[in-house]
């Protein structure tokens, strides 16, 4: 696959003591990290170079997430970050 250059940095956010939106039990932290190990994954099989900030619950410093992404591939335009959120939102009346 011809990826013209580009690398991939994932991202799941929150982990750790970061649970990120909570409601009903649900932790937005294990979705992200569920979507950020799909992700890396599938771009690995399909040939793309890929990294990812965090594969467990663990806690990253905004230093140590940012370290991660830039340390990996460097920091260029040909770097793509996607990093994964869900939030929470209420219920219509």
């Amino acid at each position: 696959m011809n990826n013209n250059g580009y690398r991939i940095v994932v991202d799941a956010g929150h982990g750790g003591s970061d649970p990120g939106a909570v409601s009903g039990g649900l932790r937005e932290k294990d979705f992200t990290l569920q979507a950020a190990n799909y992700m890396y994954n599938r771009f690995k099989e399909l040939g793309v170079p890929v990294a990812i900030t965090r594969d467990d619950d663990t806690t990253l410093t905004r230093a140590e997430r940012l370290s991660t992404m830039t340390d990996t591939f460097g920091n260029d335009s040909k770097v793509i970050v996607l990093s994964n959120h869900i939030n929470a939102g209420g219920r219509d009346a």
